[in-house]
């Protein structure tokens, strides 16, 4: 019997793999070069690349990789921005604090309109104190430079938003960021299907390939065609790019990116997804929706929370009859505000989870980029004269249009988020929920049970000089599990924890490998 797959050119092969890795099958094929310091949790990808490179894996150009590593991150985004320059297909990996320390170089490869991808492994910002693990600060600390912004939810999707992504810098000449959660998804390993060779060849290209001009004003500066990545500079024409700029000149040029560049990155972004679908049946949308056309209750997220509050959707509508819809936020940059207008529009309640904390704002980046949207939808549907002044957006003409929006912080520094957690969100949004505006998921402020008298007396100080602080986080009513029905759980516990986690991937790739299961690990 002919399946779905079956009916697409490219269905994908087969694989096992974690998140690091789906990256760097992709990558190995498309890209020329790389230029990347190592840095937890998305140094296995520089690692990967250069073990390829060692190898010697010639890519679909017909070229060997190139792997330099400089003696940090910020000289890092200079040599992946250097190779881009040069018309080679380039990319860099990083995350949490080397992402703060390439900041500042960041903009230029923007204003250059570099074509490179940054694969991040996003990682929790050293705060209070060090932390490895998860969390989306790295990937925030970044909306500002100019770069385009992609956030898988899984391997399956990273690997696939990492193609899509190089076609599309090329096309719109915007360098773009892809991430992925760290350790939940960069060393998670799952059952996907990973991109053939064949595919990236034909969907990318080569760098020297010669393409029609995509925009207008591409056209004005390299006619009718050009080269695919463009080459800024060779030895045989050695230009300054990024020169200085005074104050009769440089704000033109920041200016004149809005519309001749950055205006045509949706376009470009659902034209390379779609094209992308019909070559691989993997659909991507900026913004991605799991049973939201009924919903009334939606809950936003980006990164590994997602696939989790989609089963936790589909327990509350069979066990309560509550109708809870999932958005995946894609694309964060630019922000889909023709999409998410529509989508939250008319609803009971829109919350919003952010694995971050920025307690000094109104709001964390994604909600407020969420009612900034909203208000605009508000402004069309006052607009006097019949003239929309936000036309992208929806219109929001009726008081009910406007849904109530909460914001929610969780899992910062990979804390455990379990079906509770996600359930104490849409709890928090019903007619008889407690409709915190803002709070913390998975914490608790004071204990129910002090263990010791001395815990409760400090608890009883805080109490009296924090009477509300209790109210800030949330938790659900329950609990289930929400494994699927047949499926088989191991746990390892080993002393020291040496072994452990070895033990447990090599048992769950022997049952993928001799028993094709659908493996987590």
């Amino acid at each position: 019997m002919k399946t779905k797959k079956d009916t697409f050119k490219y269905p994908g092969i087969r694989a096992a793999v974690d998140g690091n890795t789906a990256v760097i099958m992709c990558e190995r094929e498309a890209s020329d070069a790389a230029g990347a310091y190592p840095i937890t949790p998305s140094t296995q990808m520089g690692e990967y690349w250069a073990e390829q490179k060692a190898k010697g894996h010639i890519n679909i150009s017909g070229r060997p990789l190139i792997f330099i590593e400089p003696e940090g991150e910020h000289a890092a985004a200079a040599v992946t921005a250097g190779l881009s320059m040069t018309g080679l297909r380039a990319v860099n990996f990083s995350s949490g604090q080397g992402i703060a320390y390439m900041h500042e170089s960041l903009y230029a490869a923007v204003g250059k309109r570099l074509t490179y991808i940054l694969n991040i492994g996003s990682r929790a910002m050293t705060k209070a104190t060090l932390n490895v693990h998860a969390g989306h600060d790295d990937y925030h600390a970044i909306d500002d430079t100019g770069f385009f912004q992609l956030f898988g939810k899984n391997a399956q999707a990273v690997c696939d938003l990492n193609v899509i992504a190089h076609k599309i810098a090329e096309l719109a000449l915007t360098p773009g960021a892809v991430a992925q959660d760290g350790f939940l998804t960069t060393h998670l390993i799952e059952s996907i299907y990973l991109p053939e060779r064949e595919l990236i060849e034909e969907f990318l290209g080569r760098p020297d390939d010669i393409i029609e001009t995509p925009t207008p004003a591409q056209r004005i500066i390299y006619g009718e065609k050009r080269r695919r990545v463009p080459e800024l500079w060779s030895v045989d024409n050695p230009v300054m790019s990024g020169i200085v700029q005074n104050q009769d000149s440089y704000m033109q040029s920041v200016a004149a990116q809005r519309p001749f560049f950055f205006d045509h990155i949706e376009e470009i972004a659902d034209m390379c997804m779609e094209e992308y679908y019909t070559l691989t049946g993997r659909r991507y949308r900026r913004v991605g929706t799991y049973k939201v056309d009924d919903a009334d209750y939606i809950i936003v997220g980006q990164g590994s929370v997602v696939p989790s509050a989609e089963v936790v959707a589909d327990y509350l509508r069979s066990s309560r009859g509550l109708k809870v819809g999932v958005v995946d936020m894609v694309m964060f940059r630019p922000f889909p505000g023709d999409l998410i207008t529509k989508i939250i529009k008319g609803r009971k309640g829109v919350c919003v989870l952010e694995r971050l904390d920025q307690p000094l704002p109104e709001d964390l980046p994604l909600v407020r980029e969420i009612r900034c949207a909203a208000a605009k939808a508000v402004e069309n549907g006052n607009a006097a004269n019949g003239t929309l002044p936000h036309p992208r957006h929806d219109v929001y003409g009726r008081p009910q249009d406007l849904p109530p929006i909460y914001s929610g912080s969780y899992g910062m520094g990979s804390r455990d988020l379990q079906p509770e957690g996600i359930i104490a969100a849409v709890e928090n949004m019903l007619a008889d929920g407690k409709k915190r505006k803002f709070f913390y998921l998975s914490i608790d402020f004071l204990r129910e049970n002090p263990k010791t008298p001395k815990e409760e007396v400090y608890q009883e100080q805080i109490k009296e000089a924090y009477p509300h602080v209790k109210d800030l986080s949330l938790r659900g009513s329950e609990n289930p599990n929400l494994m699927p029905e047949g499926s088989i759980t191991v746990r390892f516990h080993s002393v020291g924890g040496w072994g452990a986690i070895t033990t447990g991937k090599n048992l769950a790739m022997t049952l993928f490998d001799l028993l094709g299961y659908d493996i987590k690990a």
